[in-house]
């Protein structure tokens, strides 16, 4: 979780919009049960106040996931390709 602590937003790096606050690591929601989180394997760089917190980001109305046309499971395989590229 370390390396993607690191990351920028790749949700804001899709959309072309810059940074303005700290990245989270945020645990996609796909695949796990009703109240659990998923491994630490499977997440993804978002920055704190629009794309993860924010009422349009991930745990508000998604509306930034619309504007992208992505899922997690997208932002998920673009993380591990940023990832794969800086080994």
């Amino acid at each position: 979780m370390g390396r993607v602590a690191a990351m920028n937003c790749v949700l804001c790096e899709l959309i072309g919009e810059r940074q303005s606050s700290k990245t989270d690591v945020h645990h996609i929601r796909d695949g796990a049960g009703a109240g659990q989180r998923n491994s630490d394997f499977l997440t993804v760089p978002l920055c704190h106040e629009s794309c993860h917190q924010g009422p349009q980001g991930i745990h508000g109305d998604k509306s930034r996931l619309r504007l992208a046309a992505v899922t997690e499971l997208d932002l998920l395989a673009m993380t591990i390709s940023k990832l794969q590229e800086a080994a």
